[in-house]
This record gives C-alpha cells, structure tokens and sequence, in this order.
C-alpha cells in the first residue's frame, strides 16, 4: 500500500469571551461532513510549513496566521476510493492563531466553513480521527498557557 503525506493548519481564534473558536471546513465531496481537509502535497520548492500555509491560503482565504508551536499533530487514516488503490494517509497539523475570522472560501473545492467553539467542534467534526485530534490540541493548549 502506497503514503501520501498532507499538511494542514487548525485555525482558532478568540471570541469577545476569550474562548477559543476553530475554524471547521467542509469539503464539496464530504456531503456537510466537518473536517480539516488537508489537501495535496508540497510543490517542489516547499517545505512542510510552507504547504500547510499556501494551501490554508488557497481553500480559505486567510493569508494572516501565526504558527503558534513548532510542535505538530499527526493523524493517520487508510483511503479507500473505487477507482483506485486504497493507500495510508498520513496528516501533519500545525496550530495557527488568526486575528480576522473573515474567511473566503475557494467555492470549487467547498460547501462552507464553521467558526465553532470546543464543544460545537467535537460535535460537528465527522470522523473521530479528527475529533481525537481537537481534544489533544486543547489539552496541549491548556499546559502551554
């Protein structure tokens, strides 16, 4: 079975509580799942980071965010699609902070977006992989305060 290595970036922001809101994305083919839908690979003359930043640019528009950790979250899946072979997925995530929650979606690859707080997110969030992934991130939030 074939990898495939995708990076990705879990934006928040802080509401007028100061609670933290992540921004959710649903992807055209998910029928309104939520997800962090990480997408393609690096261009030749990227690293990692670079990807991650070019492609959360490109899918939702926000050109301003702050990598907040060198420390990243992996998630691992098997892809099965019909038309080809099944391969493993590996998922690399950043944390980035944002400032200005306007988001512009690229309308040939999405349904629509969601800024949800921890609780909305858990419930709306459509594969436990990525829900297992949250409850790390907001722990390891909580111990870098």
């Amino acid at each position: 079975m074939r990898d495939e290595h995708s990076y990705w970036i879990i934006a928040f922001c802080e509401n007028s509580n100061w609670e933290h809101e992540f921004l959710l994305i649903n992807q055209k083919s998910d029928n309104w799942s939520f997800r962090w839908y990480p997408k393609w690979h690096p261009e030749e003359w990227e690293n990692w980071l670079q990807a991650a930043k070019r492609e959360f640019r490109e899918e939702v528009g926000i050109k301003d965010v702050q990598i907040i950790w060198e420390k990243t979250f992996d998630t691992n899946y098997i892809v099965h699609r019909p038309w080809r072979d099944d391969f493993w997925k590996t998922v690399t995530f950043w944390v980035g902070k944002v400032e200005n929650k306007a988001v512009k979606i690229q309308e040939e690859e999405l349904n629509g977006y969601k800024w949800a707080n921890f609780e909305s997110a858990i419930n709306l969030l459509s594969h436990k992989n990525y829900k297992d992934l949250l409850v790390n991130v907001v722990k390891y939030m909580d111990t870098v305060k």
